[in-house]
């Protein structure tokens, strides 16, 4: 491909990246999430990053370190042809399978105001800013929106109408088929995954505490390798995080790690224990002696 129609196919994928972006700011969840309100949110958030940090490292997003911009820009005017395709033929399946969950919500929609006894109670949307979520909850998606925000480009005025999903799993198959597009992105272009890695290394950042590192594992989408293992590295030395632990009838559950004499490793958080019965909970490091004094 020549310079000009290889700038005009990178001017193009840029565009559709920003369209895919902004997809995220107009959908809403439906107060029939309930419980899982909070963690549905940030499974959006988290996609959302995802893909905005391929951008960045694309040089087709908002570049958040100096030190990354030659490398972002001779990368994005150095792919081929054939991979610029590629690229806008995953994001326009990313850009249909917003589309597709909207229809399915205006389908829902029209469903519930002509059958449902309680008419639009049913189609009140949660508001993230109101809606009690949990303090972690809140925390985190508040950061995740300002570094997916502060790498979007000519953030503006909203040019199209909110919508909202009410079911649960119409959400499921969005995020599935979403991140499941992001990740072959990043799959597409590994000379840029170094750049992603040491973007995931500033996001970690903003999540000092260890619950938080702790939950946001949890919510990273399979398909989202290069986060997932820089947070399994920075866990590796903050201690564990155990949360909703069950005990019952005579189980005996330790959470915490086993240490051989000499060694020694950092406290653990925990956050939830049911225990019942006859049922033995220990919880804490073991440590087998300190080393011997020299």
């Amino acid at each position: 491909m020549e310079a000009a129609g290889l700038a005009a196919g990178v001017a193009g994928l840029a565009g559709l990246f920003s369209t895919c972006v902004e997809c995220f700011d107009y959908i809403q969840l439906g107060r029939q999430f309930g419980q899982d309100y909070g963690k549905c949110l940030l499974k959006l958030d988290a996609a959302r990053l995802q893909l905005s940090r391929w951008g960045v490292a694309m040089g087709l997003g908002t570049v958040e370190n100096a030190g990354l911009q030659h490398k972002q820009q001779h990368l994005a005017f150095n792919i081929s042809s054939q991979e610029i395709k590629l690229a806008q033929s995953l994001l326009m399946q990313i850009l249909d399978s917003f589309e597709e969950a909207k229809r399915m919500s205006a389908k829902y929609m029209g469903y519930v105001s002509s059958n449902s006894v309680n008419g639009s109670a049913d189609l009140i949307v949660s508001n993230p800013n109101t809606t009690a979520i949990g303090a972690e909850y809140r925390r985190m998606h508040l950061t995740m929106l300002e570094l997916a925000g502060q790498r979007q480009k000519d953030v503006g005025i909203r040019k199209k109408a909110m919508w909202a999903l009410y079911e649960k799993k119409k959400f499921d198959r969005l995020i599935d088929d979403v991140t499941v597009f992001i990740g072959q992105l990043v799959g597409l272009f590994p000379a840029a995954q170094e750049e992603q890695r040491a973007l995931c290394k500033m996001e970690i950042v903003k999540f000092p505490q260890r619950q938080d590192l702790a939950l946001l594992n949890d919510i990273v989408p399979g398909d989202d390798q290069i986060l997932s293992g820089e947070i399994t590295r920075k866990m590796a030395g903050r201690g564990h995080f155990y949360t909703n632990l069950v005990a019952s009838e005579n189980s005996q559950v330790r959470a915490g790690d086993d240490n051989a004499s000499g060694m020694n490793s950092r406290g653990n958080v925990y956050n939830g224990l049911n225990a019942s019965g006859n049922s033995v909970v220990h919880l804490g490091n073991v440590n087998r002696g300190l080393r011997p004094r020299r």
